[in-house]
């Protein structure tokens, strides 16, 4: 392995280990300043790292503290979740969308430019495949996950980019990607119909942890002719499951601090 690459891949790994220490998880997230002194390195160097750590998925940036954190990936190869509690509290709440709405329901993060599925239940008369990633452009659960983003920055992080859909009329430009994101954030939720794939219909809702900061996206997805009749529904069940995700996620940490003190 070339001496630079090498040199490369350990300031990448150091990064990541820093990003798992105590002081960084209390604090939400380590700056590249803070990063640069702990490590003793260049903010230059770290600065690097860290965008090839984002471009991974190893790596996520809050938007208000613009702190970095470990990425949802980074627990998915591991087969934890990031915040374990989300995916206990998800499970039940998962499992009656599914019976309300009888089509495919899941729970999204984001990782890089994708929506990761981290939980999901298939209706049994499904016909399509759920991949584990969705591209967040062309989808209503990644456009969700994308209204924390501001205009600007959504148009940096898709400068020069091609966008596909595989529809007409479909987000094919950084341009339509800012108008249907914005529509996501004002409306509360994305629909999506024959974008991702034809023929293939979905929607998605935000799920905000208890500091209102976006966290998940929950999404139903299904045949074109058999969800998008029911899409009225869809986006008030999606709703309402999302707010009881919301309120068990709150219980959950009332619990911990609770514990905590008791400790």
């Amino acid at each position: 392995m070339p001496p630079t690459r090498d040199t490369s891949i350990r300031r990448g790994l150091e990064v990541l280990m820093t990003l798992q220490t105590r002081r960084a998880r209390e604090s939400g997230g380590l700056g590249v300043t803070q990063l640069a002194e702990i490590l003793d390195m260049d903010k230059s160097q770290i600065s690097r790292s860290l965008k090839v750590l984002t471009e991974y998925g190893m790596v996520d940036r809050d938007p208000k503290t613009r702190a970095f954190r470990l990425g949802w990936r980074i627990f998915n190869m591991a087969q934890v979740s990031g915040d374990q509690r989300l995916l206990e509290c998800a499970g039940g709440v998962l499992d009656g969308l599914l019976n309300r709405l009888d089509e495919s329901v899941y729970l999204s993060v984001r990782s890089g430019y994708d929506a990761l599925t981290v939980a999901e239940r298939t209706a049994n008369h499904s016909i399509q495949a759920m991949p584990a990633h969705w591209a967040l452009h062309s989808t209503s659960v990644g456009r969700v996950l994308l209204t924390d983003r501001t205009s600007a920055e959504i148009r940096e992080m898709y400068a020069g980019q091609r966008l596909h859909s595989a529809r007409e009329g479909g987000v094919r430009s950084v341009d339509d990607l800012v108008d249907a994101v914005s529509r996501a954030r004002e409306d509360g939720y994305s629909i999506v119909v024959d974008e991702f794939e034809a023929g293939l219909a979905a929607v998605g809702v935000p799920v905000r942890d208890y500091r209102g900061m976006l966290i998940a996206s929950l999404g139903v997805s299904g045949p074109t002719f058999r969800l998008e009749p029911k899409i009225e529904q869809a986006v008030t069940d999606l709703r309402e499951a999302a707010q009881e995700l919301e309120d068990l996620l709150a219980l959950r940490n009332g619990e911990r601090f609770s514990l905590g003190r008791d400790a």
